[in-house]
């Protein structure tokens, strides 16, 4: 299985012929958004396959604080020392596992707390598949690019926060089980559930739970955790039955950045150290 960027050799070499940050170039540099860090997965993230590619919805976090966050659609380059997995089901049942490596587009959704994660659909044409799925592993960070068609050469400050200690630190905030952390993976599943554009049906949304909420997950994470997640969905299918003009997605997106911003407040306090 191949790393996305296994070396900060490698990361030096992916920048070969992609071009560098020349001198001209220094202060566009300077104001890159923040390298941002991937929440690993528990269990598989489904993405929607509509219009040729396949997208889903995935916790991040800020690893820069004095940096600016990204607008929305910046283009990001996977580093560290991860892998991300596909995961296809295909149509006769049986499941497959590959390396996504090379595979995945990376963007901002226009906050530090998530990024939208994609493929093009025509990658799965030949696998006969019935659904993907992506796993984050842990230690997979986001390194900001200065032009969205081409990687340039990463700072020693960018790969410092990617791969350094202040990457480590942070699995003690985002991936330690703790209730916040597992309220956030749930509601991102509550998520990738519900379709990206337009309102989801009624149907839909009164089975986003019973979806999120499977046995797998009920393994996977904290009762604590699934009771947050729990008490935002309710909340936010409330509002979306009694008729106000709020998408349920969108609802839950707002709870999932605010449990993420806290999540983040408590590193940098803990990051002082470093």
């Amino acid at each position: 299985m191949f790393r996305q960027i296994a070396s900060l050799a490698a990361i030096a070499g992916l920048a070969t012929g992609l071009g560098t940050v020349d001198a001209g170039a220094a202060g566009k540099k300077a104001e890159l958004p923040q390298v941002l860090g991937l929440v690993a997965t528990k269990l598989p993230v489904p993405l929607e396959c509509t219009d040729g590619s396949c997208t889903g919805f995935f916790s991040a976090f800020c690893l820069q604080e004095q940096r600016p966050k990204p607008n929305e659609g910046h283009v990001y380059d996977a580093a560290g020392e991860g892998d991300i997995t596909m995961v296809v089901e295909k149509r006769d049942g049986s499941i497959a596992e590959f390396s996504a490596a090379g595979l995945l587009h990376f963007e901002s959704t226009g906050a530090y707390t998530s990024v939208r994660i994609s493929m093009d659909a025509r990658r799965l044409a030949s696998l006969d598949a019935k659904s993907v799925s992506l796993t984050v592993p842990r230690r997979v960070s986001l390194l900001p690019r200065s032009e969205p068609t081409a990687a340039a050469r990463p700072s020693a400050e960018d790969l410092d926060a990617a791969t350094g200690d202040k990457r480590l630190l942070a699995e003690g905030y985002f991936e330690n089980g703790a209730p916040r952390a597992d309220a956030g993976a749930v509601l991102s599943r509550l998520i990738n559930l519900l379709p990206a554009e337009g309102y989801a049906p009624k149907a839909v949304r009164d089975g986003a739970w019973g979806k999120a909420a499977s046995p797998a997950s009920l393994k996977a994470f904290s009762p604590e955790g699934l009771g947050t997640a729990r008490e935002a969905y309710d909340r936010c299918r409330a509002y979306a039955d009694q008729g106000y003009k709020v998408r349920l997605r969108g609802c839950l997106e707002n709870s999932h950045d605010k449990l993420m911003k806290i999540l983040n407040d408590k590193y940098w306090e803990g990051d002082a150290g470093f």
